[in-house]
């Protein structure tokens, strides 16, 4: 008997023992999903259409404003005019180019911030909280998050660069920005950034919600406040100012362009704003640091199953 119970625990031990399926490693699984992320794009004609109105519409509505923004701003003469009433029409006539042009410029910008804004909620707020439930069963069939979020980064990042660069160049061909050396360049990275923040911030909000509609609408507030709390329209009581200022990426977008105008129009945007403009190093200091802030949101959110 102990022979025929040893058999077969022998036969057993002969037969080969099935080999252990390894998980694709970082590299694999983010190509893997980054693939399937831009299949599922193309695929989605409704979500193909929204995108390409969005970016082909938003410029064209900024561009409606031009007019005032390209005219020029009279200059007060050097030598003293012959009468005290001349001097007063001339100083009037200079007075209400700047308020014209300085609107019309300061405007722009802002619309350009806020749009991009827009654009950045539409892209990311439901990246993760609309897929929810296939991440976390993914996730426990070991897929990382690590090359989830990085598939989610590499590909909202084409959009943000596609977004932003369409928006800059298009304005610029029937608003050209009246800026120094280096002007344009500044205000081309001033939009990326603002752009790359707000979508960064939104994809921490979905990774963080548990439903895709708890992101949306968190999202949508958010850019929804960033007008009113820029300072850029109305100026803020100062109290609230040293609280919010920091939280509004609109504003650091919005100051850090306005920094690169030439003097000229500069001194006509500050005649008809209360509002300080900060220094550019500063705007981008704070504009990273939202993107930063954003990405270590959706790192956590990844992170943590949430199960319903």
């Amino acid at each position: 008997t102990q022979d025929q119970e040893g058999e077969p625990e022998k036969e057993r031990e002969k037969k080969p023992q099935p080999e252990k399926v390894r998980t694709p490693g970082f590299f694999v699984q983010f190509t893997t999903l980054l693939a399937r992320r831009w299949r599922i794009f193309f695929r989605d004609r409704g979500q193909l259409f929204l995108q390409l109105a969005i970016v082909l519409c938003f410029p064209v509505l900024v561009t409606l404003f031009k007019d005032n923004a390209n005219q020029p701003i009279a200059n007060l003469s050097d030598t003293r005019l012959s009468s005290i009433e001349a001097d007063i029409k001339e100083t009037a006539t200079v007075k209400r180019d700047q308020v014209k042009v300085g609107a019309a410029v300061s405007g722009i910008i802002m619309f350009q911030v806020i749009l991009l804004s827009l654009m950045a909620s539409n892209n990311s707020a439901r990246e993760i909280a609309g897929e929810r439930p296939i991440f976390e069963k993914e996730k426990f069939g070991g897929l990382r998050p690590s090359a989830y979020l990085a598939s989610k980064i590499a590909f909202l990042a084409c959009l943000v660069l596609a977004q932003s660069l369409w928006m800059a160049v298009f304005v610029n061909l029937f608003a050209p920005f009246r800026g120094g050396a280096g002007g344009f360049e500044s205000h081309i990275i001033f939009l990326l950034l603002v752009n790359g923040g707000m979508t960064a911030v939104c994809l921490g909000i979905s990774a963080l919600m548990r439903t895709a509609e708890q992101a949306s609408l968190l999202s949508i507030y958010l850019v929804g406040f960033q007008l009113p709390l820029s300072g850029a329209v109305l100026a803020l009581p100062e109290s609230v100012e040293s609280i919010t200022r920091p939280f509004i990426s609109a504003y650091w977008a919005w100051s850090g362009s306005v920094g690169a105008l030439e003097p000229k129009v500069l001194e006509a945007v500050k005649a008809v704003i209360s509002t300080s403009i900060s220094a550019s190093q500063a705007c981008v200091y704070t504009l990273v640091f939202h993107i930063g802030a954003g990405l270590i949101g959706a790192w956590i959110g990844t992170r943590r199953h949430q199960w319903d």
